[in-house]
């Protein structure tokens, strides 16, 4: 079973200085996070698209995570395939510090699942329009040096896929776990808007500097 996941690769600059893995939602692909990763315009930074692994039960897309409540969820190829990416970024020179994950819907899960459960800090998590779905398992088996990563949650408040609820309850779990977190509900859909990007750039280019300016929540 090979544990290279099909990642498509777009860079901001020829010396980046930030990797960022963009994770995206059940039934898409490689491809649908490069028009976001152009909205966001990150400076200086360097992209990873991996494709998850499982087809979709739709027959269309891939998810993240193959199963059901009932039978039993796989995710093994996923769980692989993500820690050899991290482990080749390491590699190409980023600095654990510098490295992002940011993901929508259930690739914003996949991100707080993930990344709590390293036993390292990254630079930042920004999960949008996610929810954590096992609370007690993840409790249980995310890392206390996974509390130093920090976390921007975004969430529209018109979404009827994923309720914005959602964000609410995966803020005031992060918080209990000592993460820098900030909650931000802005006016859309089940989208990533437009809207957020100013604060994903703050975040990105200084995740620390970040919190020490913005509101408190």
């Amino acid at each position: 079973m090979s544990s290279e996941l099909i990642t498509r690769i777009y860079a901001t600059s020829d010396h980046p200085k930030k990797a960022i893995i963009g994770l995206h939602g059940w039934t898409g692909n490689e491809h649908v996070f490069e028009p976001v990763a152009k909205m966001m315009k990150i400076e200086h930074a360097k992209w990873y698209f991996p494709r998850a692994p499982y087809r979709s039960d739709l027959g269309k897309g891939y998810t993240w995570f193959s199963g059901d409540d009932e039978k039993g969820w796989d995710l093994e190829k996923t769980w692989i395939g993500l820690h050899k990416l991290l482990a080749d970024i390491q590699k190409e020179g980023f600095a654990r510090e510098n490295i992002f994950l940011i993901g929508f819907s259930q690739g914003a899960s996949l991100a707080m699942e993930f990344a709590l459960r390293l036993p390292f800090a990254i630079g930042g998590i920004i999960p949008i329009a996610g929810f954590i779905k096992f609370m007690d398992v993840l409790e249980k088996e995310g890392t206390a040096q996974s509390g130093d990563t920090p976390v921007l949650l975004l969430h529209g408040d018109h979404d009827d896929v994923i309720p914005h609820h959602a964000s609410e309850k995966a803020h005031a779990f992060l918080e209990k776990r000592g993460h820098q977190v900030h909650l931000e509900i802005y006016n859309a859909p089940h989208k990533i808007s437009f809207k957020t990007t100013p604060l994903v750039q703050e975040f990105i280019s200084d995740p620390f500097n970040f919190f020490s300016v913005i509101s408190p929540d």
